[in-house]
């Protein structure tokens, strides 16, 4: 999920600034809770999170606990055994010093800064780091936005090991709906891999669209209401080389759900909780669904902070091991083959990360180690280290209005901070994996 906004820019509001004591132990909450939004009986007028103001600060930080209160969801539930994490030797990583471009941090500083909710480090399935900042709790749930994609990969990638989805037939196979659009007329492949020629209306990028679609913003003339009428509403962009460039946007894969419902009888989140929470979830999770009751998997999943940890966790072990008998196993393994870093290069995406390529809509770092990473609008990350078997993940609130581009060779969104950056977390990450044993 990502921001609202009205029809014309808006400036950012000033955020409310995280109070961050010291060293603390490991598990300890940081910070009080943002004063004001949604406080009191009735909440003050001009502290009411609504639909015009829910993804702007200092609204925002409420709205990324809070989905299930912003707009309709549909439940996803837990596992009947959960994934164990154990608990491991604390790292002492407060005062972990990094820089970032000529900045330098602690890593205290670095989630002040990033106003980040909750962020943990696991090395092989022991919690050795764990934090939860300005009232963000354990237990309690947060919004993955863009993560969301990363579970739709994996349960296409399984539908294609099953021989259920043909990787390389167009989606209009699957949804006669979209023959005739870019993304039913490209391979199920290319939506996979966000390499699609599409061309989004300026009045409905591809973020905005979709919020509207879904109920999350105000719908203003012209926008879809609903996610299929979204999906109708693009256009086939000019492909002079042929091959269509890398272009991250959320109506791939929307679109490709709608096959996976389709050709499983299944509504989204069933699937999810069948072949993937059923799995590991300690507690149930949610995700966002349009009028139609459709859900939104490019960006609606929310859970906690030990549970997404644990969904990190499943699929590194996955990685770990090679069972062909095994869908979901082969499933993990087809989706982090080799992607080209040449295609990634030349996306939107590219700047602040060097060498990674992108597959089934999850980034492959290309560092020696085979590490994966997914990520969300608003600072929400998951980073797998396999070599290392190093788990972390960021839950955020960190402040993102800038509209997205229509076409693949449209503007590039650079975060207002340096922090904010891919690099920032890259430089993060490094500092973390040099702290902790190898």
């Amino acid at each position: 999920m990502s921001k609202r906004n009205m029809q014309q820019p808006t400036p950012n509001l000033p955020g409310i600034a995280l109070m961050l004591a010291g060293a603390l132990a490991p598990g300890l909450a940081m910070g009080s809770p943002s004063e004001g939004v949604m406080q009191g009986f009735p909440p003050a007028p001009e502290w009411r999170v609504t639909q015009a103001n829910a993804f702007k600060p200092p609204y925002l930080r409420w709205s990324m606990r809070h989905a299930r209160e912003v707009s309709p969801t549909r439940g996803i539930g837990r596992a009947a055994t959960a994934l164990v994490l154990t608990e491991g030797n604390p790292a002492a990583l407060d005062p972990l010093a990094f820089s970032v471009g000529d900045q330098s941090m602690t890593l205290v500083g670095y989630l002040q800064q990033t106003s980040t909710d909750g962020l943990i480090v696991l090395q092989r399935g022991q919690v050795i780091y764990e934090r939860y900042l300005d009232g963000f709790e354990p237990g309690q749930p947060h919004i993955w936005a863009s993560m969301t994609k990363s579970v739709t990969g994996l349960i296409a990638a399984q539908l294609i090991a099953e021989g259920a989805l043909d990787p390389q037939r167009t989606l209009a196979h699957y949804v006669p709906e979209l023959r005739g659009t870019p993304f039913g007329e490209a391979t199920v492949q290319a939506n996979l891999d966000m390499q699609v020629a599409v061309e989004y209306p300026p009045r409905m990028p591809p973020d905005l669209g979709l919020f509207a679609a879904t109920g999350l913003i105000p719908r203003g003339e012209g926008m879809p209401g609903d996610i299929y009428s979204f999906l109708r509403q693009v256009q086939q962009a000019s492909n002079p080389g042929g091959k269509a460039p890398f272009f991250y946007q959320n109506g791939s894969p929307e679109a490709l759900a709608w096959a996976l419902r389709r050709i499983t009888g299944l509504n989204w989140a069933q699937l999810v909780e069948q072949r993937l929470w059923s799995r590991f979830a300690e507690n149930d999770a949610y995700v966002q669904v349009d009028p139609l009751g459709t859900e939104m998997a490019s960006g609606g999943i929310s859970c906690n902070l030990r549970d997404t940890a644990r969904f990190a966790e499943l699929v590194r072990r996955e990685l770990a091991r090679d069972a062909k008998d095994d869908s979901f196993n082969q499933a993990v393994h087809r989706t982090f083959l080799a992607a080209d870093p040449a295609v990634f290069a030349q996306g939107s995406l590219g700047p602040g990360r060097p060498g990674y390529g992108y597959r089934n809509y999850w980034f492959q770092k290309n560092d020696g180690d085979g590490s994966v990473e997914a990520s969300g609008r608003f600072g929400q990350k998951i980073y797998i280290n396999p070599r290392r078997e190093v788990v972390i993940v960021k839950l955020s609130a960190t402040a993102d209005q800038a509209r997205r581009a229509t076409r693949a060779d449209g503007e590039v969104n650079i975060p207002a901070h340096v922090a904010d950056s891919p690099a920032a977390f890259s430089s993060m990450v490094t500092a973390v994996l040099a702290a902790l044993p190898d």
